[in-house]
């Protein structure tokens, strides 16, 4: 790992018997804080959709998914702080 002013750069190896890469992940946050942490897990899922040459469609279809899912999971959270805060209300 390298420091060039403001800017890190990473440079991961992985070693196993079937996959052997060598890449760079350009990281702008302090080493292992939780910005850095984020970005290096968002480069590598992003880098593993390229290694299994998965079309843009899929990628996009994935990440739309996923939002969808934590949409439906949030507006469950909500429908129920509602109906506790009308539970509140009425027997107030």
């Amino acid at each position: 790992m390298k420091s060039v002013g403001k800017i890190i750069v990473l440079t991961v190896k992985t070693r196993c018997s079937i996959i052997h890469s060598h890449y760079y992940l350009i990281m702008d946050y302090k080493p292992y804080s939780a910005e850095w942490s984020r970005k290096r897990y968002l480069a590598e899922a992003i880098e593993k959709y390229f290694e299994d040459d998965t079309s843009v469609e899929v990628i996009l279809e994935d990440i739309g998914s996923i939002l969808y899912e934590w949409k439906q999971e949030h507006q469950n959270r909500v429908n129920k702080l509602q109906a506790l805060i009308e539970g509140i209300s009425i027997n107030s």
